[in-house]
């Protein structure tokens, strides 16, 4: 699912009879607060978190069994510790002693394309695969297409792989949960069977193990929930930024100060530039 931008001046759309902001999210007057056209005053202590995020960005209301199936993806990719650079930003921030809110944006502004991102790029994948299925009904050739038009183009296939996990807790529990939603009927299941097809079509192609990894099975869980793509990264700081107000209040409270990217060890910053050179001594000032 993508959605096509105006693309447009907001001063030409201003110009045009618009106002300057307008949202379909939000109506707030006085002593009055609107969301999606609902009371504020009948959302609270009715809807879960992940329930309140759906209804502000898709319009509509989550049911209870797809929001918790939601809320299982928010829930998976709250933390990955230090190793993952959000997290170590984060807490780097800290020592430094800039404001902790300042720490917690240092962390979740190191998400990204390359980290944070492949989430994105899976629904995007998953959702063109989804597009090819329903002119074919065939879940393996939807596959066969999307490996050999990505590979063609040399874009890696993302959702794939980990460098540490070759069998992923939560990739593992995500997938249990999925086999009873989709059992149930809460969710078609197809996009999870379009994300294992395209996984064992690119295992056929490189001739060894391939593992989905928590980003694919997100991604496909999100893509069956008709999460627009492009929302995927704001998704995932809202996850990754449960751990990362966690790491940095843990480093807060340490004490430790000015904790660099690495210790002070020769071993760990080599220096590869060039060897001691001086100036001339007509370049002197």
């Amino acid at each position: 699912m993508t959605h096509t931008m105006k693309n447009r001046s907001a001063l030409e759309l201003y110009k045009e009879g618009g106002a300057w902001w307008e949202t379909e999210i939000s109506d707030i007057q006085k002593n009055s607060i609107e969301l999606r056209g609902y009371p504020i005053e009948e959302l609270i202590g009715k809807l879960s978190y992940s329930q309140m995020l759906y209804l502000l960005l898709v319009g509509e209301l989550l049911d209870d069994p797809k929001a918790k199936l939601f809320e299982s993806v928010l829930v998976a990719g709250a933390d990955h510790g230090p190793r993952a650079p959000s997290i170590a930003a984060a807490r780097m921030s800290v020592t430094c002693g800039i404001s902790f809110n300042s720490a917690i944006a240092t962390g979740v502004n190191l998400l990204g394309d390359i980290h944070g991102g492949a989430g994105e790029k899976a629904m995007r994948m998953l959702y063109e695969a989804k597009a090819i299925y329903d002119e074919n009904k065939n879940v393996k050739s939807a596959a066969q297409q999307i490996c050999q038009a990505w590979l063609t183009r040399k874009a890696k296939i993302p959702g794939i792989g980990h460098q540490l996990h070759d069998d992923d807790p939560r990739v593992r529990r995500l997938y249990e949960l999925c086999q009873t939603y989709v059992q149930n009927g809460d969710i078609s299941g197809v996009y999870l069977r379009l994300a294992e097809a395209i996984r064992h079509e690119l295992e056929n192609i490189k001739g060894k193990k391939m593992t989905m990894n928590i980003d694919g099975v997100s991604a496909a869980i999100q893509c069956e929930l008709s999460i627009p793509a492009e929302a995927a990264k704001g998704i995932f700081s809202l996850s990754r930024g449960m751990g990362i107000v966690a790491h940095a209040y843990e480093e807060l409270i340490k004490g430790a100060l000015v904790k660099g990217p690495c210790p002070n060890e020769e071993r760990l910053v080599r220096y590869t530039g060039h060897e001691t050179r001086h100036l001339k001594e007509s370049e002197r000032i």
